[in-house]
């Protein structure tokens, strides 16, 4: 089997979620206080969390299927357009007329602070009974928004249900990512396998630091530690501080950020500091701290360049990464390898796979593209 073919025997990781637009504009100084002001340019690109982080996970090298729920209106056509040219699957999105939501955010040019105005209208939302519609033997991995509790959780429990007598490595990794609200989502934590946790919710619960944000979201869990049931990783992203998580027997590290070059773009940061972790935990196979440092990387070389491109120049070929098949009559010849390509992927697409030993770092190393100093046109 070929190296182009090598990345389709990992199954794909489902985002789940919506996918919104941002109306980003950047002004030589942000005043508010001005009856008028001027903006030096501006752009209008597809966003939302779960959109966010597939575009990551797509530029990282992993493969991705999105599912939400797309607009049909004409005038947003470039989100479905975008999602398309990347290679991210919808295949399984629901559409609507209706627009969807939007933010416009207003970035000061010198400090790289920004400012959200967030209109959070109401848009239809997957349902579990969409979910129930998924052949979930295709995904290893299924993150979710924190949205929409009652049919989150039911597609979870579809997911647990699916996992239920399957061996460690055949079931599908779970994580969620909180972002508001966090009183109607707080009994969906216990549910996953990795949960993260911004600073605005942490400092909004009166937590100061990551370890206390770790320890305040354990100490939510009902059944103590000692008692040996399902608990989740808690992953807590610090801004320029780096991040902190726990482990599942309570065992807490603080990973130090990787400074950034220069600030040129702050959107979507987090959402590449999600995709970088579950890039490393997943397709890399690596531990809860060093897939932490790896997503504070991937997050800091973000901030460097305007837009998620940039996470293509990344000194990571996913497509190289080392597999070893399991033997066995599904194994075919070399002969066969080197037929039809499309046939080949679609024989090994779904095929368990072993991860061999690897030591070398998968963090960013020095060799990186010039940082764009330019602004985005309108």
């Amino acid at each position: 089997m070929t190296q182009w073919c090598a990345i389709s025997v990992m199954k794909a990781v489902l985002c789940v979620g919506c996918t919104e637009v941002d109306y980003v504009t950047t002004m030589e100084k942000v005043d508010f206080q001005c009856d008028r002001c001027s903006t030096q340019n501006g752009m209008l690109q597809r966003s939302g969390r779960s959109s966010n982080v597939s575009t990551a996970l797509r530029l990282l090298g992993a493969n991705v299927e999105l599912f939400g729920v797309l607009t049909r209106n004409p005038t947003y056509r470039m989100i479905v357009d975008d999602l398309e040219q990347r290679g991210i699957d919808i295949s399984h999105c629901k559409f609507t007329d209706e627009s969807p939501p939007f933010s416009t955010i207003v970035q000061d040019r010198w400090t790289r602070r920004c400012t959200v105005v967030y209109c959070d209208k109401p848009f239809p939302y997957v349902t579990a009974a969409d979910f129930r519609k998924l052949d979930l033997d295709q995904y290893g991995w299924v993150n979710f928004e924190a949205r929409s509790p009652r049919e989150t959780c039911d597609m979870i429990r579809l997911i647990l249900d699916h996992n239920n007598g399957r061996d460690e490595r055949d079931r599908i990794v779970v994580s969620l990512q909180i972002f508001n609200s966090f009183e109607q989502v707080v009994h969906l934590i216990a549910m996953c396998d990795y949960v993260f946790v911004t600073k605005y919710i942490a400092e909004s619960r009166g937590w100061k630091s990551p370890l206390e944000a770790c320890e305040g979201v354990n100490g939510l869990l009902r059944m103590p530690r000692d008692i040996r049931i399902r608990r989740p990783c808690i992953i807590v992203p610090w801004s320029s501080l780096g991040a902190g998580c726990m482990t599942t027997e309570g065992e807490y590290f603080e990973v130090p950020a990787h400074k950034p070059k220069k600030i040129i773009d702050r959107v979507g940061d987090s959402d590449c500091f999600t995709a970088g972790f579950i890039y490393a935990a997943f397709v890399r196979q690596r531990r809860l701290a060093e897939a932490v440092d790896f997503a504070n990387a991937v997050a800091s070389y973000k901030l460097g360049y305007v837009g998620f491109d940039c996470l293509g120049h990344l000194p990571i070929d996913a497509v190289k990464l080392p597999v070893r098949m399991r033997c066995g009559s599904e194994v075919s010849s070399d002969d066969e390898d080197n037929g039809d390509q499309l046939n080949s992927c679609k024989k090994h697409l779904l095929r368990p796979i072993e991860f061999l030993p690897d030591k070398s770092s998968i963090a960013p190393t020095e060799k990186e593209v010039p940082i764009e100093t330019s602004e985005p046109s309108s």
